[in-house]
């Protein structure tokens, strides 16, 4: 898939001889793929039988951070002055992470432990998105 305009896999550093994965993650680039907006490109991969999803959200971003922040016992354990939200989303900002959140596909472990011919239904997968993605851009 590396050879895909708009697929970035995963890389391991250079002096990295072996990975274990419970998750194959790559970036997915919708530029290169005539702007097709990450979902519309997982639920083709789906549609073509090949499941994955888009990852995590951005954690820092999370609605549950601002309850924590108001819950009595979050308030007893931190000093008032670190209990400022805005404050700490201000501090908190992870520009890089909300972008790699944008672009993460992954596939699961189930789906890797296969034939290398399943590899390449996975791959086709991805190439024929890749080659109709104006196509699926229009049906919008």
């Amino acid at each position: 898939i590396k050879d895909i305009p708009g697929i970035l896999p995963y890389e391991l550093y250079d002096n990295v001889t072996r990975a274990a994965f419970h998750l194959f993650p790559f970036r997915y680039k919708k530029e290169e793929f005539q702007g097709l907006p990450r979902q519309k490109f997982l639920s083709a991969l789906n549609e073509e039988g090949i499941p994955c999803s888009g990852g995590y959200s951005p954690l820092n971003k999370m609605s549950y951070f601002r309850d924590a922040f108001q819950w009595k016992m979050f308030q007893r354990v931190f000093p008032k002055d670190m209990l400022d939200f805005d404050r700490y989303v201000e501090r908190n900002q992870c520009p890089e992470n909300d972008r790699l959140c944008e672009e993460a596909v992954w596939f699961s472990q189930n789906l890797l432990l296969t034939e290398q011919s399943d590899m390449d239904d996975i791959a086709s997968a991805i190439e024929k998105i890749y080659n109709n993605a104006d196509e699926l851009s229009a049906t919008l």
